[in-house]
């Protein structure tokens, strides 16, 4: 027999295993689409290359199967898919075989359970697959629900005091941020309180804090006879509330409109600097960082003049960048160059010139400008 002959009998006899085949689908009301018979017939090929060479073959049979799986799964379950696509067919083929008293019974077993190992592998596959996208959905949807409350807590309104102009930004890393910034004006105090803190870590678990420092530093404010004492009193319940891991840098102000007075507390915070004449000079840490244990704050005091600019950030500016970090000193000349523009200008020409320089943010930026222009 010639090998053209040897082919067109394999054609052949997997003609009629195909035949049995779809005629016990088809008995049972199914009916294979196209994709799933071409399938199905490469693997009755690769069937007839294992009764030669079972190794050389058994790649072929396992990608074959799994591919079926793969398909077949999106539209029946397990079981069917075994039952329609691997008993049935092994019983195709144990019927023409026998006919043709060609039947190799331990090949049969082999290809079974190759056959039977795709499958699972493929079932497994896709089952990790909608885990990943349920998770992974679940905490889209988490992290929309956070944005849409850290959006709630930041200021809605920037106070309009004549002699003043406020700005504030925040641009997180991720759909959710760990920074947060305020701008109050207490109107009965005569009061503006100054504020932006920098929880440790970005994402979710950090934006959760931000409800936390609002509330906390804010319900202080009422009744506190210094800035320093609400530093201290949040400090306090987030030293006792928060994991020990979870660290927040704060610089809080105090602003007098009227006298122009300006107190500072700094708890481990940097940038936060005040630019005058051309020169700037920090506002430097007053007291560790909050959530450690419970400590006091000292303050600084600075009679505010005409044309002075405060300047709060968080260190996703600072540190911005791939190969060289932004640094404080660039931040410092882009502020003085810039200072006589509005503090709402000011602050987009810092955003636009950090992100310009250093691409996508790899961390949270947040900022407050205050400009003094009488």
């Amino acid at each position: 027999m010639t090998n053209s002959d040897k082919f067109e009998t394999i054609v052949f006899q997997q003609k009629q295993v195909h035949k049995a085949w779809t005629g016990a689908l088809s008995r049972r009301g199914e009916n294979p689409s196209q994709a799933a018979d071409g399938l199905v017939w490469e693997l009755l090929l690769s069937y007839s290359d294992a009764l030669r060479d079972f190794d050389s073959a058994s790649e072929d049979i396992y990608k074959t199967a799994y591919e079926l799986a793969r398909l077949m799964l999106k539209q029946v379950d397990e079981k069917h898919l075994t039952d329609l696509y691997r008993d049935r067919l092994l019983e195709a083929i144990i019927d023409t075989g026998h006919k043709k008293d060609s039947c190799d019974c331990r090949t049969i077993v082999r290809f079974a359970n190759l056959v039977s190992s795709a499958f699972s592998e493929a079932r497994s596959d896709m089952l990790k697959k909608t885990i990943r996208h349920k998770r992974a959905e679940g905490l889209s949807n988490e992290l929309r629900v956070a944005k849409s409350i850290q959006n709630y807590l930041l200021p809605k309104v920037i106070p309009d005091i004549e002699g003043y102009e406020f700005a504030g930004r925040l641009v997180p890393a991720q759909e959710v941020g760990g920074d947060y910034w305020s701008v109050k004006y207490w109107k009965d105090e005569g009061v503006v309180t100054l504020k932006l803190a920098d929880i440790s870590g970005h994402g979710l678990a950090a934006a959760t804090l931000v409800a936390a420092v609002k509330f906390i530093s804010g319900g202080y404010y009422k009744g506190a006879k210094t800035a320093a004492e609400v530093m201290y009193q949040t400090n306090r319940v987030l030293a006792k509330e928060t994991p020990y891991d979870v660290l927040v840098s704060m610089v809080y102000g105090w602003l007098k409109p009227e006298s122009k007075q300006l107190t500072i507390v700094n708890a481990g915070h940097e940038p936060a600097f005040l630019c005058r004449e051309g020169l700037c000079i920090d506002f430097y840490p007053t007291g560790p960082v909050l959530g450690i244990s419970e400590t006091d704050y000292a303050e600084t005091n600075v009679e505010l003049q005409k044309d002075d600019i405060i300047f709060f950030g968080s260190d996703g500016i600072t540190e911005a960048g791939v190969t060289e970090q932004y640094g404080l000193m660039r931040l410092k000349e882009l502020v003085i160059a810039n200072s006589h523009l509005h503090a709402d200008q000011i602050a987009d020409k810092v955003i636009k010139t950090v992100s310009d320089y250093a691409g996508r943010p790899h961390d949270d930026m947040s900022l407050v400008v205050v400009r003094v222009t009488t």
